[in-house]
């Protein structure tokens, strides 16, 4: 896992309309868990670039209710820098697979990672 620090940056996230109230509590993600973070556990998943927080929204559907990006000037000691994932032999073989449809597996499939 490839970890950076960010000082003074500018962070962006789309909120769905019933979450827009407390942008920075994570209680979305603990209601049914996401891609790095399990149901009950609350998770703040923020972006470099606006694009990628709206592309993140509407990565279920496009047809999606409106949402509201949110942006946020952060500075944070420890980050998972997923830009920096390019296949190398630095990261640990758990997270060849992080892009794969965790939805499907968790949602439709009802298989859960428990490593």
């Amino acid at each position: 896992m490839i970890l950076a620090s960010l000082s003074a940056t500018e962070l962006y996230r789309a909120h769905t309309p019933r979450w827009s109230f407390a942008p920075l509590s994570g209680a979305g993600a603990a209601v049914q868990g996401g891609r790095f973070n399990r149901k009950g556990i609350e998770a703040l998943y923020l972006t470099l670039e606006a694009k990628t927080a709206l592309a993140e929204y509407q990565q279920v559907s496009p047809l999606l209710e409106p949402c509201m990006l949110t942006s946020h000037i952060a500075s944070v000691g420890r980050v998972v820098d997923l830009r920096q994932f390019d296949g190398s032999d630095v990261w640990d073989p758990l997270w060849t697979d992080w892009d794969t449809d965790w939805r499907n597996f968790a949602f439709n499939l009802r298989i859960r990672y428990h490593g």
